[in-house]
């Protein structure tokens, strides 16, 4: 297991307070959690990096032929569920 890095994070005092009330409320440390939403967003933002640099390699008709091929995969149903009417 790789050691733990020490870094000093300035941040707004509501912040702080905002993270300590969520920290308390999920029964888990401030460290924890500020790992945690760091982790998880960094990862989405490291996949949103990955899908523009996929995208930015396409030219627009392609996506477009790409996008027909997926909905076209999607199964068609006949009927709507009552639970899923608009009224």
């Amino acid at each position: 297991m790789k050691k733990s890095q020490i870094v000093t994070l300035r941040v707004p005092f509501e912040l702080k307070i905002r993270l300590e009330c969520e920290a308390r409320q999920q029964g888990v440390s401030i460290n924890n959690l500020a790992n945690y939403l760091l982790t998880t967003q960094l990862s989405q933002l490291e996949a949103l990096s990955v899908i523009e640099s996929r995208i930015s390699k396409k030219s627009i008709p392609q996506l477009k032929t790409k996008i027909s091929a997926i909905l076209a995969a999607v199964p068609k149903k006949k009927t709507v569920e009552n639970w899923d009417i608009i009224t």
